[in-house]
């Protein structure tokens, strides 16, 4: 009962899904070879991952590895102008595929600048 009026004070059922997209920035679908390795680890060889979606503020990438939810990520991205650049990334969510890859989101720790997200796209 109480349930119910607090429902219907605040106007939406609570079983109703979010239909709208919660992103601030746009994400672009993108193609690109990217390399990785967790921060503080070091390593010889980088591991690589694709990107397969772009935003200002956030990354999409297929990799061979699980990472744990908050994991930082130094992630090497080719530009088209600017060379190879290397960014900060959290992990905010991690899920495996049907191939036994892993799909990864992450939000860049300092979102790209105008110019960095252009380079990125060309």
């Amino acid at each position: 009962m109480i349930r119910r009026i607090v429902q219907e004070s605040l106007g939406t059922p609570a079983a109703e899904p979010q239909t709208f997209e919660r992103r601030a920035f746009v994400r672009y679908p993108r193609r690109l070879e990217s390399f990785w390795q967790l921060l503080g680890v070091r390593s010889p060889d980088l591991a690589t991952a694709e990107v397969f979606d772009l935003s200002m503020t956030g990354v999409g990438l297929t990799v061979e590895q699980e990472f744990a939810t908050n994991a930082i990520l130094v992630l090497r991205l080719p530009t088209s102008t600017q060379g190879w650049n290397t960014h900060l990334v959290r992990v905010k969510h991690c899920k495996r595929l049907d191939d036994g890859r892993y799909q990864v989101g992450c939000a860049f720790v300092k979102p790209l600048s105008v110019s960095q997200f252009q380079a990125l796209l060309r």
